[in-house]
């Protein structure tokens, strides 16, 4: 038996779409300021641009990724709520304790090594209690999941590489950074599709707490 009661997930829902589309959007701006500083480094190669544009370009980037980092803080906090909440009227529908409690739905993300893969588990667990199908969970869940992963990988790459002390291949580096921004795109609007799906889960109260 649960002791959780069944939530309305529309407005945590719309907090994490807004949420996740801010993130999506300080992604796709950390892209934009790497193009500009490229643009100002070729400026700069080229007899265009001088040592204090080129600085400035510097501290953009820096700032972004200030902005960026907040961002990130409030996007995780919002959708590990509603991810909770939907985990735990899942759990109002259908208790198994052999399923993944609400609050370790989110605490897995932050489990090294098990981050990986418990935290799909869990949301397959609430997929297919808040929207039963006789075809299983959506390969969308799958899809979202794999980039996700690909996409912290890529980046823990990125992180990991050591920046070059020559303006040339500073371009070059930057177009790694370019391209993350815009490939957050992909687990961002598959992310978006999922809460959508989660939060106009509706079912009957006699269901729920029978």
């Amino acid at each position: 038996m649960t002791d959780f009661t069944f939530t309305d997930l529309t407005k945590p829902g719309r907090r994490a779409v807004w949420a996740t589309w801010a993130f999506a959007g300080m992604q796709v701006c950390s892209s934009l300021v790497h193009i500009y500083q490229n643009m100002v480094i070729n400026r700069f190669n080229d007899g265009n641009a001088d040592i204090e544009t080129l600085q400035q370009s510097d501290t953009i980037i820096g700032l972004s990724a200030i902005g960026f980092l907040i961002v990130l803080v409030v996007a995780f906090a919002i959708n590990g709520r509603f991810l909770y909440l939907a985990s735990r009227n899942a759990d109002a529908i259908h208790h198994d304790p052999k399923m993944i409690r609400p609050g370790w739905a989110v605490g897995w993300y932050f489990v090294p090594f098990a981050n990986l893969w418990v935290p799909f588990t869990a949301m397959k667990q609430t997929w297919s209690r808040l929207i039963p199908s006789d075809d299983g969970v959506p390969t969308v869940l799958t899809i979202w999941w794999l980039s996700w992963i690909g996409m912290n990988f890529y980046d823990g790459f990125l992180g990991g590489q050591t920046a070059p002390d020559n303006l040339p291949d500073y371009i070059s580096y930057n177009q790694g950074f370019i391209a993350s921004g815009f490939l957050w795109m992909i687990p961002c609007v598959l992310f978006v599709w999922i809460i959508r799906r989660l939060a106009m889960a509706e079912h009957n109260p006699a269901e729920v707490f029978a």
